[in-house]
């Protein structure tokens, strides 16, 4: 909800948007089904890895991790949800909001 309400950081992401030349039908066959379009974050927090999705009712634990070993926790289930998704879904994005490294 932070994300989305957050005016700059959603200036940036539509900045990116460009015209399609294609115009995508809208599929009836599976109405409500399926993930809408929405961010799902992967944060360490207590010694656990989370997944905070807003289709979601709460987080969802993945189990202990440490600062070393989060990333490659969170990076195995980035890739069995893309592959969930693979035949069928092909828009998938991926972001990082780190400190200013500069």
């Amino acid at each position: 909800m932070t994300l989305g309400e957050c005016n700059g950081i959603r200036e940036a992401h539509n900045s990116f948007k460009t015209e399609s030349p294609f115009i995508v039908e809208e599929d009836k066959s599976n109405k409500g089904e399926g993930d809408a379009f929405h961010f799902v974050s992967y944060v360490p927090f207590n010694g656990q890895l989370y997944e905070l999705d807003g289709l979601q009712k709460g987080p969802i634990s993945f189990g202990d991790c440490t600062e070393d070993n989060w990333l490659v926790m969170a990076r195995t289930q980035i890739q069995q949800r893309i592959e969930k998704y693979a035949t069928s879904e092909i828009r998938f994005n991926l972001l990082a909001v780190i400190g200013d490294k500069i």
